[in-house]
């Protein structure tokens, strides 16, 4: 007796659904995008329990006669591809027609619809054809869910609670938002309104119903493009960070997706200006030719696949590191009522006017110090001037580079911040995250040229890794070789390194060579400038000013110069603010001389 035979229609649904329909939050999106690809202007959205007693979309979409919306509950019936060449010009979110009847396999779903004259509907449940009929409907199409998983038990028992299932529902509702802001949506839960956006096209708006208006009026404009890609939409600026990767939004022609290189790339661009494990707000959408990207990667298709995606990497990070430095990234003083902007939720969006704002061109003006270490014929750069003071010694780094803004220094307040002051008003330094900066640009210039020039050890440093690890550095231990660092065996599984390149003089060795070790094990690759970077913030740390360090006004002013120097002024190399400024405004307001 044959032991293959071919399932039936309910029970391949059933399947099917088991990597479609995880959670109340895939049923969503299924729906959603489906009334998206139906060219739906307003969407609502009604969720009932988070999901698990009912879950509505309403749109006013084209609609579907009675023949179509009974096909649509046959496996693999769409009307999105015809043949293999469509399947590799995909533009419409759905294609694959799996998504209604695996949510009909294992739910009750009612659909109503309507071209515009009288509506009809068709019942299902649990993959079973129930009814079908003429119905009162405007033009649209309204889909019901209820009994969601009531079929699987196994499936119920792994949902969350209802606010967490919830949670997941409202993140994807934030994100297509944020693909479609010529779409109206709204979320209700529990016949609330949780969520609204307009649908005037203004994506600002929908950042601002997301995050606060004074976020969103603060977040820089992203245009650039190539000869295959071209890339929009809106970064924060570095005052404004997250603690997860969460909200590093990326879209492929308007489809949410999670694509770990570009994500990197953007958050590489940040990396001079954040502190550790912070990240940026950003909306980014790429729009490429559907030729060049692959998007039936995963039944989610959460995820994409680029034919050129290294070029794509190297422009996301140009262009969002050129849009960082054409404006002015000082750390900005926020009021209580900023805050209160910033934090407030906003559960129906209003329109209002988001002016973007201008760059900010900064003047370069050269200016030299008229101190003795500056003599006529001073190179670019000259060693650090070393000034004493209580028996402490510390250094400023003095650097004949254009100033990007002259400040004059006024005061220093308790050993540790120092005051200045322009046109523009009042600006507050922290003495030693602004002489990190200092210290770390000045030894990165230093070390910017790798030097590969050997120095032996006095004591020859010693390695030692479990055999699964030491088996796979013996297979790439020669990208360690590329920057001097030559792994010799010693013993049965662990190495011996006997001399160093002079890049490293200075450096912990032990950790700094196991750092660069631990990243040729998990990711094949070794990133000398960022791991370099990482020393160079720890050595210019440890030369920096500490606190309760007093200083005359020369001192003050050669911090505020060299700092104004720096290519970076805005951040130490950890990521915390160097400068804070305050605005004529901020402080009359402060004061309540204006209201």
């Amino acid at each position: 007796m044959a032991k293959i035979r071919q399932l039936d229609d309910v029970l391949s649904n059933k399947i099917a659904a088991g990597e479609v329909v995880e959670r109340p939050a895939s049923v969503v999106k299924e729906l959603v995008e489906n009334s998206i690809d139906a060219l739906s202007s307003k969407i609502d959205i009604f969720i009932r329990d988070g999901g698990l007693e009912m879950i509505k979309v309403v749109d006013n979409g084209e609609g579907m006669s009675l023949e179509d919306a009974k096909m649509c509950f046959m496996r693999h019936a769409t009307s999105k591809i015809k043949n293999d060449h469509d399947l590799f010009n995909i533009m419409t979110l759905g294609f694959r027609g799996e998504a209604i009847p695996s949510i009909a396999s294992v739910s009750h779903f009612d659909l109503r619809t309507s071209m515009g004259d009288a509506g009809v509907y068709v019942d299902y449940e649990f993959g079973k054809f129930q009814e079908n009929g003429v119905c009162d409907l405007k033009r649209g199409t309204q889909m019901t869910i209820t009994k969601l998983f009531q079929n699987v038990p196994a499936r119920l028992k792994y949902l969350k609670s209802v606010n967490t299932e919830f949670a997941a529902i409202h993140q994807y509702v934030e994100r297509i938002a944020l693909a479609y802001p010529k779409i109206a949506f709204a979320l209700y839960h529990n016949d609330k309104n949780i969520f609204q956006t307009n649908g005037k096209g203004n994506l600002l708006e929908v950042i601002s119903s997301m995050y606060g208006i004074a976020i969103a009026k603060n977040m820089i404009p992203l245009s650039l493009e190539n000869d295959e890609f071209q890339i929009s939409g809106y970064i924060s600026k570095i005052d404004t960070s997250r603690a997860s990767k969460n909200n590093i939004i990326t879209l492929v022609n308007h489809r949410y997706v999670k694509n770990a290189m570009s994500i990197d790339a953007i958050n590489n661009a940040y990396r001079a200006y954040l502190a550790h494990n912070r990240f940026p707000i950003a909306v980014v959408n790429i729009e490429v030719d559907p030729y060049l990207v692959d998007v039936n990667v995963h039944p989610s298709k959460l995820e994409v696949r680029f034919s050129k995606e290294y070029e794509l990497r190297d422009l996301i990070f140009e262009g969002v590191d050129n849009a960082l430095k054409q404006v002015d990234l000082t750390y900005q003083a926020k009021n209580k009522q900023t805050e209160r902007e910033t934090f407030k939720p906003i559960l129906e969006q209003t329109s209002f006017d988001l002016v973007e704002e201008t760059p900010v061109e900064i003047k370069s003006e050269p200016v030299y110090e008229q101190r003795e270490v500056l003599k006529q014929d001073t190179p670019k750069t000259v060693t650090p001037h070393i000034i004493q003071e209580d028996k402490k010694t510390y250094q400023v780094v003095e650097q004949v580079k254009p100033i990007k803004e002259k400040i004059y220094a006024k005061q220093q307040i308790r050993g540790t911040y120092l005051i200045g002051e322009n046109e523009k008003g009042m600006y507050l330094v922290d003495q030693h995250a602004a002489q990190e900066r200092i210290n770390f640009e000045y030894y990165k210039e230093k070390f910017s040229h790798l030097d590969l020039t050997m120095q032996p050890l006095l004591v020859p440093l010693q390695l030692e890794y479990p055999m699964s690890e030491f088996l796979v550095l013996e297979e790439r231990k020669e990208l360690l070789e590329k920057v001097g660092i030559h792994l010799e065996v010693f013993g049965e599984h662990g190495y011996i390194v006997r001399s160093l390149p002079l890049w490293m003089k200075r450096i912990d060795e032990n950790i700094f060579v196991d750092e660069m070790v631990q990243e040729v094990l998990h990711k094949n690759r070794l990133d000398v400038v960022a791991l370099q970077e990482h020393a160079i913030a720890t050595l210019s740390c440890k030369a920096s000013l500490k606190a309760n360090t007093y200083l005359n006004q020369s001192d003050m002013q050669t911090i505020f110069d060299n700092l104004m120097r720096c290519e970076n002024p805005y951040v130490c190399p950890h990521g915390r603010p160097t400068i804070l400024f305050y605005s004529d405004y901020e402080l009359e307001k402060l004061f309540k001389r204006v209201v």
